[in-house]
């Protein structure tokens, strides 16, 4: 089995004032049960040093097809619609590809 990832996913969330801990606290659920799927490599919340106000959810995957089949399923559907009314505006997401 390959050890490197072929797909990195980095998500920025603004959390709306106060809810920082709130959202940090969503996200680390998500990355938890994203460490758990298959074809995930890990997953974990950061701080950014270019905006101390957004939280950023990075995950590493086998494949694009693994990384899809997670974010599909409930137990990250529900984590995602958590956040809706917390965040000041939707996620930002990038997906990297292997070159």
């Amino acid at each position: 089995m390959n050890d490197h990832a072929g797909v990195v996913r980095v998500v920025r969330h603004y959390p709306a004032a106060g809810r920082r801990d709130e959202v940090a606290g969503v996200l680390k659920a998500a990355a938890e049960a994203a460490r758990n799927a298959t074809g995930c490599f890990g997953a974990q919340v950061a701080g950014s040093d270019k905006d101390e106000d957004q939280l950023v959810l990075i995950s590493r995957w086998e494949s694009r097809e693994a990384m899809e089949r997670f974010h599909s399923q409930p137990e990250f559907t529900g984590l995602q619609r958590m956040l809706e009314s917390s965040l000041v505006d939707p996620p930002e997401a990038e997906i990297f590809t292997t070159a």
